[in-house]
């Protein structure tokens, strides 16, 4: 094959991968007279045998195993992962699963959000399970469908992902003919990372995420952790913030499930940082992503809304939306939310709120920026009426303690020191350390350690 040939075959690849797996995948637009009716879509869908879309899409070899079996060959097989995350259900489909899923997904718009989640309730476990499996590039984001569908679909659309990056350029990998496929999202394979949501083209290319740590079945509180700048699968921030929301799950003892919410664009350096332009971008979506859980959760199970760094700023925005969330916590906020001059800017102002900051983080500098600039995320969280300021504490004394990132507190000269300093924006997730220790009493509805001197009450708030 010569060099002419190949660049052909090559780019008519990236033009089937751009067209067939831009995996921030929304509906079309709905025709005008589209109404989706969940029940009847739900009544179609369940009257149909889901076997017959399986043996119009799938290797003849797979019918007759389970959906669990035939999503982990569908993954093994690089091929064919591409092409079920590439692949669409058509309306006109001679199979009633299949169109009445089409049906559902082409009358979805921004006010018939709902619609997914009414379905999925009444689908039959087998149903959903192989819908994730035969159109993972539909089931993988879509809200309302069960997280477990939409986990089991992002598995085999990150294989598609790696086998389909030797054709795309990405983040240090200019294009050449012939290419390896990229370590940053095998990694998430390897790792064993349960996504509910994925966009590998995000972030020119770095891939965007929401990952589910922890099981949801047996969890009584969940916890949803927003990170901060550079939120990249292909940075180091995609392992760190999924080990620092497993700490706390292992600690709970199946009490507590966490996602790691970065479903949207994210800045990167001090420079991007210091505007607010991605927090508003990504707080509207994490509103919506707040519902769907709340819906498939139930009203029992206590919701802490939490945000590290730039990740504050993005959970200080989404207050300013309708969210149902028992808590919010502040871990070293970049602020309250552009615009934001105190409670009163949220829907609801009375809600419960964490501040926990240490001394000398290098965070509190880049604090109440004033509006007018442009710049900056409202104001700084601790002085806001009603907040709760959180104990930071000490690192634990411990010398063969680990820090978050798996070094020894000892080898390190830190056993025991108070956190404090440049370091501490980071060091407050060292496990066992007080701060982590408030944390987890919040994110677990237990009593953390306060602050002696605090805000004043917000009046009005009991």
């Amino acid at each position: 094959m010569n060099r002419t040939t190949r660049r052909v075959i090559a780019g008519v690849s990236v033009l089937l991968v751009l067209l067939a797996v831009t995996t921030t995948w929304w509906p079309p637009a709905p025709r005008e007279s589209t109404v989706v009716d969940s029940v009847e879509i739900a009544e179609r869908m369940t009257d149909a045998d889901p076997m017959r879309m399986v043996e119009a899409h799938l290797p003849a070899e797979y019918v007759g195993s389970s959906p669990e079996v035939v999503a982990e060959r569908v993954a093994a097989d690089p091929l064919l992962a591409m092409e079920r995350s590439g692949a669409r259900p058509d309306p006109d489909s001679p199979n009633p699963t299949e169109a009445a899923f089409a049906a559902l997904v082409t009358g979805m718009s921004a006010e018939d959000s709902t619609a997914p989640g009414d379905v999925y309730q009444r689908l039959p476990r087998d149903v959903a399970d192989w819908l994730a499996v035969v159109f993972p590039g539909v089931v993988g984001n879509l809200a309302g469908a069960p997280f477990e569908n939409r986990v089991t679909a992002n598995r085999i659309r990150l294989a598609a992902s790696v086998a389909e990056s030797t054709y795309w350029p990405g983040p240090d990998r200019p294009w050449h003919d012939e290419r390896e496929p990229r370590a940053d999202f095998q990694r998430v394979i390897d790792g064993g990372h349960r996504l509910v949501y994925l966009d590998p083209l995000a972030n020119d290319g770095q891939g965007s995420w929401v990952e589910l740590v922890g099981d949801l079945s047996t969890a009584r509180h969940v916890g949803v952790l927003v990170p901060g700048g550079s939120a990249f699968i292909s940075s180091d921030n995609f392992t760190r913030y999924s080990d620092r929301a497993g700490s706390f799950v292992d600690a709970a003892g199946g009490d507590l499930a966490m996602l790691v919410w970065a479903g949207s664009p994210f800045p990167s350096g001090w420079i991007q940082e210091a505007g607010s332009s991605w927090a508003a971008d990504a707080a509207p979506r994490l509103a919506e992503f707040l519902a769907d859980l709340r819906r498939q959760v139930g009203g029992d199970t206590t919701i802490t809304l939490a945000g590290h760094s730039y990740g504050g700023a993005v959970v200080g925005m989404t207050e300013t939306y309708d969210i149902d969330v028992d808590r919010v916590m502040h871990i070293a906020s970049a602020g309250a939310g552009y615009g934001v001059s105190g409670p009163r800017d949220y829907t609801s102002p009375c809600r419960t709120r964490y501040d926990l900051m240490a001394p000398g983080d290098p965070i509190g500098y880049v604090q109440d920026v004033p509006g007018f600039t442009g710049l900056g995320h409202g104001v700084e969280v601790a002085d806001m009426p009603g907040v709760l300021r959180l104990v930071t504490g000490s690192l634990p004394d411990d010398p063969q303690a680990l820090d978050d990132v798996n070094r020894t507190l000892g080898s390190l000269g830190i056993t025991g020191k108070e956190i404090g300093g440049i370091h501490a924006h980071s060091e407050v997730f060292i496990p066992n350390s007080d701060a982590w220790s408030n944390m987890l009493a919040v994110f677990t509805g237990e009593e953390p350690r306060l602050l002696t001197r605090q805000p004043p009450a917000l009046p009005g708030c009991d």
